[in-house]
């Protein structure tokens, strides 16, 4: 069985790639709102590479978890934010969860 301290932020970022959403579930609230602010190499948060990789599901946790609205804005190096990299893959649903934000 996994416990919270073996969540590392590259298990973070392949369970937001792979659409893991157990993962993010299994955060209480406050990791969860310190895990926002991870960045990988290129700058993106967890919130763009899930929704860059079409993953609604976690887009959810993790846009909901976002109280201050400060990741769905956030750009990554090229200046995308999470919603550029939705609609570029053309997923609408994808698109409309960050637009609720």
């Amino acid at each position: 069985m996994e416990t919270q301290h073996q969540i590392t932020p590259q298990l973070l970022f392949k369970a937001a790639e792979a659409g893991d959403a157990s993962v993010f579930k299994s955060l209480p609230p406050e990791h969860l709102s310190k895990a926002l602010s991870l960045r990988n190499d290129d700058e993106r948060s967890l919130l763009h590479v899930a929704a860059s990789s079409g993953h609604p599901e976690v887009v959810k946790i993790l846009a909901d978890a976002d109280q201050s609205g400060s990741v769905v804005n956030s750009k990554d190096e090229e200046g995308w934010v999470p919603l550029h990299s939705a609609s570029s893959i053309g997923n609408v649903e994808i698109v409309q969860i960050l637009l609720s934000k």
